[in-house]
């Protein structure tokens, strides 16, 4: 699959999975919908950090909308946190969960405007296919990780610096 059509459907099935969970009732079951969100965001924010932005920063001068995405993912990471630790607090965990959603829906209005249209024209058809197919298979062991954050975090301000040097 293409990584920016495969990119794009993780996108909208986390934004599904935010707004069940901004409309479901406390419990166990809302507690294995959080937990499948965070595996699926975090798992997809490792194949964006670790394959789809260095690549798309090689291929490309202006690395600063790509260090925006590195911030807007620690910020998102963030959030990811706090929600859960407000899973038992009704009020608290639906208004976290509804910033969650914003900070998703505005990175991912920022990609479709931004990042995907000129990785398109960088890379073209068959370096976005072979890249898809990667990112796929990382994406399936990063889903089993344990805790994906905690390296990505540490890993993100040299990302950064390596996304601006020409």
């Amino acid at each position: 699959m293409n990584a920016i059509d495969l990119l794009e459907q993780q996108h909208e099935e986390a934004l599904d999975l935010c707004r069940d969970l901004c409309d479901s009732d406390p419990g166990e079951a809302r507690k294995q919908l959080f937990k499948q969100l965070s595996s699926a965001l975090l798992a997809h924010m490792v194949i964006e950090e670790e394959l789809f932005y260095p690549t798309a920063a090689k291929a490309k001068a202006d690395g600063e909308p790509i260090v925006e995405a590195y911030e807007e993912h620690a910020t998102a990471r963030n959030a990811l946190s706090r929600c859960d630790k407000a899973l038992p607090e009704e009020e608290l965990f639906q208004v976290r969960m509804r910033v969650l959603e914003e900070l998703l829906e505005h990175h991912i209005a920022e990609e479709r405007s931004e990042l995907f249209p000129q990785a398109r024209k960088d890379l073209g058809d068959d370096q976005l296919e072979g890249l898809g197919l990667e990112m796929e298979a990382v994406f399936a062991k990063a889903v089993k990780a344990s805790n994906p954050a905690n390296r990505l975090d540490r890993l993100s301000t040299e990302r950064e610096l390596e996304a601006l040097s020409p």
